[in-house]
């Protein structure tokens, strides 16, 4: 049902939107700068401090930054006003990041392990080592893996990156992992197989949106900096935004409407605005003709999907479902807006099939890549990796995979990979031995059911691990690779999160590494080299790999520094594509993709995988707080005294009930982990729901502010077997990350 939440929140909309224009939003929402540090940033700036021109890479947004540099130290970061990005504006995460630069915990040095023991407790016994012994210490157990076992026995585990790529390749493995399946694989599926034929997008153009919609949605609250700026503003030029979310979310308290949906309902909710929107004729006649192939199969495809079939399931009241669709389809331009780990991300069985149902439903109203939607990517021309440097041929590699990744009709075509099976792949020698990994800037705590995780990193020979902190996952390494921060490094950045037309934006240097690191690429090209296998990177380096980039768009490096707010193309008026890349060339509201792959074109009516019980009456639920960063923030000192640990959140009511008070220590337990946290009580959240925040329950004793600090809310999230994940034929092969039930009971 509706909330009413007028008295339970301090600030009201109007001061709301005041704060946000004037970019001070509040630091208890995570979107923008406290004054007391700002005012200890600007107590030492100097007159002669130098200003050194970059962008941020704490998430994908790239805001331009002016950071101030005395004596060789960054002392003051700000938002470039001339950028396009920042406006002048940073999130708190940007500014901390002069703490982070500054840890003394920081990996200084590579390291090698001395003790065999591994896991939660046992001290690696690290000792320094040189960069030639690391290398080498690396190459040797590779070798050793592949000679014994096979080129397949090592595995990567890390976000896509071109000369890690040529790498994994160039040892003949096809194991290569990363965070997708646990992150935003549905979306990515149905886009796939809809619109685009590869990924998704994620310029949101909010600002010029009317009325905005989000299934779980969190815009305001772990979004970009600059979707930030666009909902205030849009909420400031009278948009209605309505958010349907068990959790009160950042966003949910600033929506028009905040809808406390069932979890995992979501998709009925949807299809039953399909079917008003078909059935009353509300759709964008011009835009469904022209621009989308199956609408003819919408009519007999929802007809049984009415707001009264959909209010059962989803306990949202039959009128306010066909209100808000009859809203949505008649104020223009209106959007569903989708994020990663929404309702459409991979938490629940059925929410691929949300992600295929937004899509229709954002096509009937005609804002697919039109003012006041969700704009396609547009790009600068860039050379393939390849062409800019030439490499001999790969050698044969084995298809199967240890995370059976290659059995995803759908998702096989992305080299992702599947946080959520690799464990029972590794510790089952599905379908072979697993011996050696690399990997980067991956935590243990991110894995669903970590503790079984541990044991699946446990069995292996020889794990490297490449990082800035002393990680849970750098604890189980044996030789580990120090990496510089990011305001001591270089790149270039395509601004995906912020591009009516293509950008490019260039990062410099602020200061010099402070300690004995390597960049990631040059990690690989030493690596590879040391494998004997240096003649896959002849003349390869990430300078001349950005170098390439930028001079494919026109322009170079040193014209690119005296560019502070970047290069981006013709400013003429957007125009919106008229075909796209599916078989048809249209916007598939019946997927030809899906039906080709043995899925269901139309997204019809899944229950999710598991529903609450007598023994586990609990929905779980996952969120974030604005000011961090996933696993990567809890040692930094300036967010942990905005938010310093985690709770299990509970409505207050059903709490009082169970006996449970504010502050009290109580278990959440699911079938495979429990873990132990504080209460917190709040109208915020439906009485059969727990929300636990990501983040938290760090182990590594290298972590000195973060370890022993709330739990880990992965702990809770089982694992699955390869037969699991088959058996689930999901097309986005989600790791379904809150479809399980849990139970709540004191301490």
């Amino acid at each position: 049902m509706q909330s009413t939440k007028k008295s339970t929140f301090e600030m009201d909309r109007r001061t709301f939107l005041k704060t946000a224009a004037g970019g001070s939003l509040a630091a208890g929402l995570g979107l923008g700068i406290p004054r007391f540090v700002h005012a200890e940033q600007q107590s030492v700036i100097e007159p002669q401090s130098k200003v050194v021109n970059t962008f941020c890479s704490v998430c994908g947004g790239g805001c331009g930054i002016r950071a101030h540099v005395v004596d060789g130290r960054v002392v003051h970061l700000e938002g470039n006003p001339d950028d396009q990005a920042a406006e002048g504006r940073l999130c708190v995460k940007a500014y901390s990041s002069i703490k982070t630069l500054y840890d003394p915990d920081r990996l200084k040095y590579p390291m090698k392990r001395t003790n065999p023991q591994k896991g939660e407790g046992v001290d690696p016994g690290f000792i320094q080592i040189s960069w030639e012994e690391a290398f080498q210490l690396t190459a040797e157990n590779f070798q050793k893996a592949i000679d014994e076992h096979g080129p397949e026995s090592i595995i990567f585990f890390m976000r896509g990156q071109d000369f890690a790529n040529r790498l994994r390749n160039a040892i003949g493995t096809p194991n290569h992992v990363a965070h997708q399946s646990t992150c935003f694989t549905s979306q990515v599926a149905s886009w796939f197989a809809q619109v685009t034929g590869g990924g998704r997008p994620y310029v949101y153009d909010l600002e010029n949106c009317k009325y905005i919609m989000g299934f779980g949605f969190d815009g305001l609250g772990k979004s970009k900096n600059m979707h930030i700026r666009s909902i205030t503003r849009a909420l400031a030029n009278n948009a209605k935004m309505v958010i349907l979310d068990p959790y009160m979310s950042v966003t949910a308290r600033k929506a028009h409407e905040w809808i406390q949906i069932k979890p995992g309902t979501d998709l009925a909710f949807a299809l039953a605005m399909i079917h008003v929107i078909v059935s009353e004729n509300l759709f964008d006649a011009s835009y469904v003709e022209d621009m989308t192939f199956g609408f003819e199969y919408l009519a007999d495809f929802a007809r049984d999907y009415t707001p009264e079939w959909a209010a059962e399931i989803t306990e949202v009241p039959a009128e306010d479902i066909r209100r808000i669709a009859r809203e949505f389809a008649t104020t223009k331009p209106a959007h569903i807006f989708t994020h990663k780990r929404d309702a459409a991300g991979p938490n629940y069985a059925n929410s691929t099939r949300l992600a295929q149902a937004i899509v229709i439903l954002n096509a009937l109203v005609g804002t697919i890549d039109r003012e006041g939607g969700l704009l396609l990517k547009r790009s600068f021309p860039t050379p393939s990796f390849d062409e800019v440097f030439p490499r001999p041929d790969f050698p044969e590699r084995r298809k199967e995979r240890i995370d059976a990744w290659e059995q995803r009709e759908i998702m096989s075509r992305f080299t992702n990979g599947d946080f959520a099976t690799v464990a029972d792949g590794i510790l089952n020698e599905k379908p072979y031995p697993t011996k050696a990994a690399l990997v980067r800037k991956y935590n243990l705590l991110a894995f669903p059911e970590a503790k079984r995780m541990e044991e699946a990193l446990k069995k292996l020979d020889f794990i490297a691990v490449c990082e800035i902190y002393p990680s849970e996952m750098a604890m189980m390494a044996d030789v580990v690779f120090p990496e510089p921060y990011w305001l001591e490094t270089s790149g270039v950045s395509e601004r995906d999160f912020f591009s009516r037309y293509p950008q490019l934006a260039v990062r410099t240097p602020v200061i010099e590494p402070q300690y004995d690191t390597k960049g990631f690429s040059a990690i690989i090209v030493e690596l590879a080299k040391a494998m004997n296998l240096g003649h896959y990177f002849e003349e390869a380096s990430g300078g001349k790999w950005n170098n390439a980039i930028l001079e494919a768009a026109g322009t170079t490096w040193d014209d690119m520094k005296d560019h502070p707010t970047g290069l981006w193309g013709d400013e003429k008026p957007f125009e919106g594509k008229t075909s796209f890349n599916t078989p048809s060339g249209k916007i598939e509201l019946f997927s030809t993709v899906m039906e080709e792959n043995g899925f269901d074109p139309l997204p019809h009516w899944r229950p999710r995988r598991e529903e609450p019980t007598a023994d586990y009456p609990f929905h779980y639920l996952i969120n974030r707080p604005p000011m961090h960063k996933m696993t990567e923030s809890q040692n930094n000192r300036l967010i942990m005294a905005l938010y310093g640990e985690n709770h299990a959140i509970l409505n207050d009511r059903r709490a009082a009930e169970m006996g449970i008070r504010e502050g009290d220590e109580v278990y959440v337990e699911s079938r495979v982990a429990k873990i132990k946290l504080k209460a917190k009580l709040t109208a915020g959240i439906r009485h059969d729901c727990v929300c636990v925040f990501h983040g938290f329950g760090h182990w590594s004793q290298g972590l000195s502010r973060a370890a022993g600090i709330g739990a880990n809310d992965g702990d809770l999230i089982p694992s699955m077997t390869h037969e699991e994940m088959k058996a689930l034929h999901d097309p986005g092969a989600g790791a379904c990350m809150l479809d399980f039930p849990v139970k709540v009971y004191r301490a």
